[in-house]
């Protein structure tokens, strides 16, 4: 086999041109490249040469190529090429910049909120992939990385696999994955789903705002069991806000989790809404879970409770010159499960001097009374009946709990018997495969024994509760929200059902257009169905379908059947072209959406583009792909009875309009909206600019090229169309288009826009709206014309010309504003 060598210098793959080396593993090396035949920059991941022979790595390198391949989301890295060279197997794909989340955490605790937004962005990205049948496998932080605009992008596929063969061993028998990171499923090497993968984007959310792991141990054995037995950790105080959210990634049973990426995006939706102070969600009988103003009081006192004392205990141990220990580092782990005894050590116990104790103490008593009279005074205004609802506070803030967590918070006992409960069964369920079960049965073992020396009581845990006993009766109690008190007796079925008077319930029909659209209610778990009964409540209600905007809003079923009609409005995303109807028959000019942003406007080398200021353009347009032509012109005069232009004995057909004035632009548009029935204009010279210079700051879109074939141009442009004898303009789209897909922005003729001119930018604005000042008499021009030099068809050279101003070198480009 040859073997092809690679360092940066020795390294040549054909099509690519290697910049840099960002990042090297065992099993590939990750190179900055540009792909030469469209100048993209690109990261080149590039399988070692020595690994070719090994069927298993070749496969899970031709398999993340195939899978990715499939998938198509903006937050799932893209694939742009995949080859081979002599012995090297390479893939090239999206280059992310932004680093990965394990970067971020090297410098620190993230933010909740920045940890919340990258939690939601890989959900959906998950549920796509799930949808498409492939669970990840191996999600960790260093495989979200994050886009220049600060987006994340889930990557590494290398060992996923489709839903019907997801299990964790390999030919060898061992269990692969990253052990901090793995469901309890995996680790037990049973059959996964896309269940599994939000179990570690939990944990992965865990650490982004707590900068540790839930689970550590000094052996991947060991964090497997933590995986399997321990009781989900409790977030600090301060981030007690986030606790319920984190209950439910890591739920030991599946069935008990997210079910889906789409879920977790709802949940967190809801989570950032609350605490933006907006509501979300309105209390019915299906849903039980909106919060009080009191609960949202009792939720920030605990947060600020819990930072205040971590300051306090640093403090205080600074001060005694013995800091506290940070968290554990986050540490490398191996792909493939190293198998030891694992040895549990009890934590140290740490002393504290009594003075800091009864500061302790006393803080906490004082929080606590104070806490108490804000509550009690809350909930008085809230459950008065002169205010009625509208003093509830009914935004979901915290995600619905299981009916175990809701009976453990007014029962300590209860949690107590519950905790035991779910403990016993634990080392049963600890089914791991050979070779894991020896090892880990052993530790259990060990572990049991030795919890039942200290506290003498593992008898009490590990026995299955006996029928008749308290303990079944708690459980019970759980199960009908109802506390029962130890050796009560349930009420009989009879009587309950005499105490519950049935509710009527009502259909509801939502007639979605387009037909085909979804339709969920987000807050009861029966999926819906056309004609569905519910009973009377208020319901939040989704309509969506891709490629158009989602309409989600509340519905209330009162006394009847309802019936809902839903109409969704087409989405609009950047490079989208659209062509509107028009009422007399045939289409409208070619429109493409271009994104918002911002950008820098003018120039400050010329006196009438000068100073150079920030513009932010704050929503998306869409604007002609090339200028109005002679065709389109034509059908407009033709409805009105307007003058033909001349077209200087250049030809008509697709070249652009000429000899038209501003008025005449003007009243193009306005005729092209009564037919169409959507609001066209001239652009304003910001959002003409931006969109020439389609995102770069030279001022040319082509950048530092050569252009010479790429416009229309008197000099320095090698015009086909220009001769010493004979100037004329260019038919549209004739040259290439720029980064936005529009075609002549520099040359062939100049473009009326909206704005009145003015000398120069010193009285400039930030945003894009037009310039207007009453008796304009001059309007502006832009883009320069076939008769220009190079310097004067630059997107940021303007002039001013009457409105009236009739010339074979303007024509005019036209925008549509989207809904």
């Amino acid at each position: 086999m040859e073997v092809v060598s690679t360092s940066n210098n020795s390294l040549e793959i054909p099509g690519y041109r290697i910049l840099k080396k960002i990042n090297q593993g065992g099993m590939s090396t990750v190179y900055l490249a540009i792909q030469r035949s469209v100048g993209r920059q690109v990261a080149l991941k590039v399988m070692s040469p020595v690994l070719n022979a090994d069927p298993i790595f070749s496969e899970r390198f031709q398999r993340e190529a195939n899978i990715v391949g499939q998938l198509s989301h903006p937050n799932i890295v893209a694939i742009h090429d995949i080859g081979r060279y002599r012995s090297l197997n390479y893939i090239a794909m999206d280059y992310m910049p932004g680093g990965s989340v394990s970067d971020r955490l090297a410098k620190g605790v993230m933010d909740p909120l920045e940890a919340l937004n990258v939690t939601r962005q890989i959900a959906m990205a998950l549920d796509n992939a799930h949808g498409k049948g492939y669970v990840h496998r191996d999600l960790k932080p260093e495989n979200i990385l994050f886009r220049e605009d600060g987006s994340a992008v889930l990557t590494d596929f290398g060992v996923a696999r489709a839903v019907a063969r997801t299990t964790r061993m390999t030919n060898t028998g061992m269990v692969v994955g990253t052990p901090h990171y793995m469901s309890p499923e995996q680790a037990r090497g049973a059959a996964i789903d896309g269940r599994a993968d939000l179990y570690s984007l939990g944990v992965v959310f865990y650490e982004m705002i707590t900068s540790a792991v839930p689970y550590q141990a000094d052996e991947a054995v060991a964090i497997a069991i933590k995986h399997l037995t321990d009781p989900i950790p409790r977030l600090p105080a301060r981030h007690s806000l986030y606790q319920n959210l984190v209950d439910r990634f890591l739920a030991k049973d599946p069935e008990q989790r997210f079910q889906r990426g789409l879920d977790v995006v709802d949940a967190i939706d809801q989570l950032i809404a609350a605490l933006a102070g907006k509501p979300t969600a309105q209390a019915t009988q299906l849903n039980n879970t909106s919060v009080r103003v009191s609960s949202l009081m009792r939720a920030l006192l605990l947060t600020l409770w819990g930072t205040f004392s971590d300051h306090l205990i640093r403090a205080w141990a600074r001060w005694r010159d013995k800091p506290l220990d940070e968290n554990h580092p986050r540490a490398e782990q191996a792909t493939i499960m190293r198998i030891q005894q694992v040895i549990q050590q009890a934590p140290q116990y740490k002393r504290r001097r009594w003075l800091l104790s009864s500061l302790l103490i006393v803080s906490v008593a004082f929080g606590w009374i104070l806490f108490s009279l804000i509550s009690y005074k809350l909930r008085w205004h809230a459950d008065s009946p002169l205010l009625g609802n509208s003093t509830r506070f009914t935004a979901q803030l915290f995600l619905p709990e299981q009916d175990g967590d809701l009976l453990a918070r007014t029962n300590p006992s209860a949690r107590e018997a519950d905790n035991a409960t779910q403990q016993a069964p634990a080392a049963a369920a600890l089914a791991l495969p050979s070779p894991l079960t020896p090892v880990i049965d052993s530790a259990l073992a060990a572990s049991a024994s030795e919890q039942t020396e200290t506290t003498g009581a593992a008898s009490a845990v590990d026995e299955p509760a006996i029928p008749g006993t308290p303990t079944e009766d708690i459980a019970a109690a759980v199960e009908d929200e109802t506390p029962v008190k130890a050796g009560s007796e349930k009420p009989a079925a009879n009587e309950e059902a005499t105490d519950t008077a049935p509710l009527d319930l009502f259909s509801l029909t939502v007639r979605p257009k387009p037909r085909d659209a979804r339709v969920r209610i987000m807050n009861i778990n029966p999926r819906y169905q056309a004609g569905m009964e519910l009973e009377p409540g208020n319901y939040d209600l989704e309509v969506s379908k891709p490629g158009y905007t989602t309409v989600r809003r509340w519905i209330a079923v009162d006394d009847r059947d309802l019936s809902v009609p839903v109409e969704l409005k087409r989405a609009y995303t950047a490079g989208k072209k659209i062509r509107s109807t028009l009422a007399s028959g045939g289409r409208g000019p070619q429109m493409i959406v271009v994104k918002a942003g911002s950008f820098r406007m003018g120039n400050s080398k010329r006196a009438f583009a000068s100073p150079a200021h920030r513009v932010r353009i704050e929503k998306p347009f869409a604007i002609s792909t090339h200028e109005i032509t002679f065709d389109e012109y034509d059908r407009f005069a033709e409805a009105t009875g307007a003058a033909l232009p001349g077209d200087a004995g250049w030809g008509r057909g697709e070249r652009p309009v000429i000899n038209v004035s501003w008025r005449d632009a003007r009243d193009y548009v306005r005729w092209l909206s009564r037919e169409t029935g959507k609001r066209y204009r001239l652009a304003s010279e910001a959002e003409w600019e931006y969109a020439a210079r389609s995102g770069v700051r030279h001022p040319f879109w082509w950048g530092d090229d050569d252009a010479r074939g790429k416009a229309n141009c008197r000099r320095g442009c090698a015009s086909e169309f220009n001769s010493i004898f004979r100037v004329s303009s260019a038919p549209t789209g004739h040259y290439r288009a720029n980064n936005f897909g529009l075609y002549d922005t520099a040359g062939n003729v100049a473009e009326w826009v909206q704005d009145c001119y003015l000398g120069d930018y010193s009285k400039s604005r930030s945003d894009a709206r037009p310039v207007v000042i009453d008796n304009c008499g001059l309007r502006a021009v832009r883009g320069g014309s076939m008769r220009d030099p190079l310097n004067n068809i630059s997107s940021d050279y303007r002039k001013g010309l009457s409105e009236n101003t009739m010339s074979v070198e303007v024509g005019f480009r036209i925008v549509m504003e989207l809904d």
